[in-house]
């Protein structure tokens, strides 16, 4: 993509833009609450994002930390809250899933168990 248009024309029908940027006025991550289809927009290492695209999104986003995180972190950091807040709406209580989602997650070799 080689601009601010050609971004724009790429957000699929119906998502949700939400620029993920370490700005004034931008909503803290743990108070997000994720839309269901939304269209992440993440700010480069060596700039921002451009004003154009940050008015058109319905959210912005930002990471509360001391300084800046490179753009892997943010990307991951951003997805993790995603799904940890996915599983929270899936039960009343989503540590009950815990041990299950242990047991999908790690491989048939791991058998540690807390006693």
């Amino acid at each position: 993509m080689r601009s601010v248009d050609s971004l724009l024309d790429a957000v699929p029908e119906g998502a949700k833009i939400v620029c993920i940027e370490l700005v004034e006025g931008a909503v803290a991550l743990p108070e997000f609450e994720h839309p269901e289809n939304a269209f992440y927009v993440f700010g480069p290492e060596d700039g921002s994002l451009e004003q154009a695209v940050v008015d058109r999104a319905d959210a912005v986003v930002y990471i509360p930390t001391i300084g800046c995180m490179n753009l892997a972190a943010t990307v991951n950091v951003l997805l993790y809250d995603r799904m940890a807040k996915s599983y929270q709406q899936q039960a009343n209580n989503p540590l009950d899933q815990g041990d299950q989602l242990i047991r999908q997650s790690r491989d048939t070799n791991n058998l540690l168990q807390v006693k």
